[in-house]
């Protein structure tokens, strides 16, 4: 056999062996990754529209807690993904968007961000066995085995609500609220506690979405006098509302349950307070910030304490049931059993459902929402 005979020989030896070496590699990787599980976390919220704000920083509180559990747990097993659909806030396109989630991205669990998204996914969840959080007001979302809320419910945000007025000695309040199930229960629920307090509602009135032109109900509220004046709406509707308001010269001043957080535009209510859904640690804040360079908005606090909760349930499912996939009917029995810390304090789930928060006092300063200290 002459040279160059030797050496394609040995040529086509070497690629023979490293062709098997990276075979084996490769399918040994393969087998490795089957062994563990991708669990999807679906989304519906806004990502476009007046809204899109709050939508980007429920997508950003989702990743930065599973960021932080890859990081602090290597060795896991199993992966966690979220995946977004946008419904721009229309109640019309949340059910396609979960629908979506449910069947084309083989997702383990659903969010919604608030009440009318929470209510059409109440029954998807129940009827495809799929556990879904619910970042709203209405009580009604959690009915069910597999529907949960985790939001500052509107009888803790309306006690603090009417304290606060009486340490302002406030008196008469005039009230504007969108007409949505979140805010009806919390309109509802303040109607329900002024009742045997010194504190009366002068005037009420609620509106639809795309409303434009509230002169007609702002002047019918101005005729009552009231001391303070109390619009509970959305983005575009709560700043339109807000301006004809002091375009008509109340000369008093505004305050809200949540809104001025419901709003990318803060400084347009610099100077009032108002109460909001509770308040997240200080720690969130600043790994929030380090991590997308801005800060959390409404709800961010929310959907990271959900995704810590889901993955805290799937990893115990997981190791409860060794060498099996997990089931979004083992996230739901595990969820009951959730003890955690959380970005709103400690995280565990009561009988009804609910992730139960304290309400807060904030104020508008320098065009950002501020806690005011008990």
């Amino acid at each position: 056999m002459n040279k160059t005979k030797i050496i394609i020989v040995i040529v086509a030896v070497l690629l023979a062996v490293w062709g098997i070496s990276s075979y084996s590699k490769s399918n040994s990787t393969s087998q490795t990754a089957s062994t563990g599980q991708v669990i999807k976390i679906g989304i519906s919220g806004p990502l476009s529209g007046s809204l899109a704000f709050a939508g980007e920083g429920i997508r950003n509180g989702a990743e930065l807690a599973i960021h932080e559990f890859e990081k602090a747990n290597p060795t896991s097993k199993n992966s966690y993904k979220v995946v977004m659909e946008d419904d721009g806030f229309d109640p019309k396109r949340t059910a396609s968007a979960l629908n979506k989630l449910i069947s084309v991205d083989k997702v383990s669990a659903l969010m919604t961000f608030a009440s009318a998204a929470g209510n059409i996914a109440n029954p998807i969840a129940e009827k495809n066995q799929i556990v879904h959080m619910g970042i709203a007001s209405d009580p009604n979302i959690a009915k069910g085995d597999y529907n949960f809320i985790h939001w500052t419910p509107p009888f803790e945000e309306v006690r603090l609500f009417i304290e606060e007025l009486q340490k302002r000695h406030i008196k008469k309040v005039a009230v504007f609220g969108a007409n949505i199930q979140g805010i009806t229960a919390v309109i509802d629920e303040l109607e329900k506690q002024v009742q045997g307090t010194d504190i009366q509602i002068v005037s009420k009135d609620v509106f639809n979405f795309g409303t434009t032109d509230f002169r007609t109900i702002v002047a019918k509220a101005k005729a009552t006098n009231p001391d303070i004046y109390v619009p509970i709406a959305f983005s575009p509707e709560l700043e339109t509302l807000s301006k004809q308001l002091k375009d008509a010269n109340i000369g008093k001043p505004l305050t809200s349950l949540e809104g001025f957080e419901l709003t990318d535009r803060p400084d347009l209510f610099e100077g009032y307070w108002y109460v909001n859904a509770a308040d997240s640690s200080d720690e969130f804040r600043t790994a929030y910030k380090n991590m997308y360079g801005k800060e959390q908005v409404i709800a961010t606090a929310n959907a990271y304490d959900i995704t810590k909760m889901i993955i805290d349930s799937a990893e115990r499912a997981s190791k409860a049931n060794p060498g099996k996939e997990v089931s979004s009917s083992n996230i739901k029995d595990a969820l009951y059993n959730v003890d955690i810390q959380g970005a709103l304090g400690h995280l565990k789930i009561d009988k009804d459902g609910f992730v139960l928060t304290k309400a807060v006092t904030k104020i508008i300063q320098n065009g950002k929402p501020v806690r005011i200290e008990d």
